[in-house]
């Protein structure tokens, strides 16, 4: 099975806030049919963010031919996690994201995967999944490995998976076909999109900022800006190959996580969108 297209719906934060039932309709015309979730709001909201019951999502998803393959939540806790379940499972979701995690030193990150292991073994008894994502802070080495290594180390493959982002890996210093070629069958998912060819900022974050530093969630920013991310084929990642290792990986989606652009957002996912089309290895629904 090739890589199927998402969409972070954080790409298009903006016409979310405005109307959220609209942004949708406007993706999934575009192509997106397969939408991730950010939602930090789920101690008042366990769903995907914006206060709509799980039957009537369902509802309007099918309208548009879309559903909601993956998301980002938080908080994740003993607290929330049964009512994320039971929204999620509800849609059908069975991937439930960590978005972003700082660690101070080894034992606060054997800490957290042990967090990790909880919560995954608890979804994993309903039939659901925990992922982790990265940004570019997993990429500084402690222990003698890459934080992201460490935390596949310390976690148990039944309970935790991976959801890597190719443009933070590559940001962090990393290779990010390495990365994917480590994580092998952990990984479940890729976020992809691409460092552009005109900005004056360095490739590796760590060229500019102390790697010895442990960067907390504190110092994560200051580091990159909007003219550092374009859209997916118009800058200069190794997007075939990236697709190609997630795919003999077994990975199932590639999504679109478009944090900055200097177009409208619509349009930057739309040409997006039209990039992906001239890729192999992505099925067509």
């Amino acid at each position: 099975m090739a890589l199927k297209v998402g969409i972070q719906l954080y790409s298009v934060r903006d016409e979310m806030a405005k109307d959220p039932i609209e942004a949708i309709r406007q993706v999934a015309e575009i192509g997106y049919k397969n939408l991730e979730v950010a939602n930090s709001r789920a101690t008042e909201d366990p769903g995907v963010g914006f206060d709509v019951p799980a039957d009537k999502l369902l509802e309007i998803l099918g309208g548009f031919g879309a559903k909601v393959v993956s998301s980002h939540i938080s908080p994740i806790n003993e607290e929330t996690l049964p009512a994320i379940m039971e929204y999620h499972g509800k849609i059908g979701n069975k991937y439930i994201g960590q978005s972003a995690d700082f660690f101070a030193d080894y034992d606060a990150l054997r800490r957290r995967c042990e967090y990790y292991n909880k919560m995954g073994k608890i979804l994993s008894q309903n039939g659901m999944k925990f992922l982790y994502h990265n940004h570019y802070h997993e990429f500084q080495n402690m222990n003698g490995q890459y934080i992201l290594y460490q935390i596949a180390e310390n976690t148990d493959p039944d309970y935790v998976d991976f959801e890597v982002d190719t443009f933070w890996a590559m940001r962090g210093g990393a290779d990010p076909v390495e990365v994917i070629n480590h994580l092998g069958k952990r990984l479940r998912m890729i976020h992809q999109k691409d460092f552009s060819k005109t900005t004056d900022s360095p490739i590796n974050i760590f060229s500019v900022k102390d790697p010895n530093v442990i960067v907390t969630r504190d110092t994560f920013g200051g580091v990159h800006k909007r003219e550092d991310f374009c859209e997916v084929g118009t800058g200069i990642m190794p997007i075939q190959e990236i697709l190609d290792a997630a795919n003999a990986q077994g990975a199932e989606y590639v999504i679109l996580e478009q944090d900055f652009t200097q177009l409208s957002q619509m349009e930057s996912v739309k040409t997006s969108m039209d990039s992906f089309h001239k890729y192999n290895g992505i099925q067509w629904d």
